[in-house]
């Protein structure tokens, strides 16, 4: 499945403002349906996190994840905020975490974690 970007500060501040929060020790997920069926992922990833080569790794396996995930039910604005214990992370880390908390959000389509 192909995803579009958040990209603009305005549609960020909308999705943290209105959206759903769900977290855990390793990432942030706000979620906000959008009436389209298009879904929509913005990545935030502060420096406080780690160097430039790290933040984009950390990007890099949380688009990768996305792109694996077919489950996931369109219509919604997702913006996710790794934390710093995100650093040093393996993708199937990742995708575990992930899917939890999409799975809790509810808009993964399968109950698998």
């Amino acid at each position: 499945m192909k995803y579009g970007r958040v990209k603009r500060t305005w549609q960020f501040r909308k999705i943290y403002k209105e959206g759903a929060k769900y977290f855990d020790n390793l990432f942030v997920l706000y979620v906000l349906p959008n009436n389209t069926q298009e879904t929509r992922i913005g990545l935030t990833v502060t420096k406080k996190v780690g160097i430039s080569v790290q933040r984009n790794r950390i990007k890099r396996l949380i688009r990768e994840v996305f792109r694996s995930l077919s489950e996931i039910s369109p219509g919604n604005d997702l913006v996710i905020i790794a934390r710093k214990a995100a650093l040093n992370l393996k993708y199937s880390q990742v995708q575990a975490s992930l899917n939890r908390l999409l799975y809790r959000a509810g808009i993964l389509r399968s109950g698998r974690n």
